[in-house]
């Protein structure tokens, strides 16, 4: 970008294009220097957000490894391996009740 920048600098100084090209052409530059600006910080805020869903996968594997061979479920447990439970209102469907539950584990979210 900064080359063109440059390039178009020297068309001007050396006569090559009007002061009006030269003004519509840097605007366009730097509306394109903006959009891919933009865009950098887009996909570097999506790779971290990957790179950190990642690291939650793998502590969430590690946790879940110690429990493998679990025979009892205690809040100690629950707690480690739960973040929240969402229970959502009573409804009767064809004269049976349902309820919504959602279990929010820990480092990975609803699964």
């Amino acid at each position: 970008m900064e080359q063109i920048t440059a390039k178009l600098y020297e068309d001007k100084v050396s006569g090559a294009i009007s002061g009006d090209s030269f003004s519509v052409l840097i605007q366009k530059n730097e509306q394109e220097r903006i959009q891919k600006s933009e865009r950098l910080d887009s996909l570097l805020a999506g790779e971290r957000k990957a790179q950190q869903d990642i690291a939650n996968i793998h502590q969430w594997a590690g946790t879940i490894r110690q429990y493998l061979d679990l025979q009892e479920l205690n809040r100690e447990i629950i707690e480690e391996l739960i973040d929240r439970i969402e229970v959502g209102e009573r409804t009767i469907i064809d004269g049976q009740r349902h309820q919504d539950i959602k279990i929010y584990y820990r480092f990975v979210g609803l699964v």
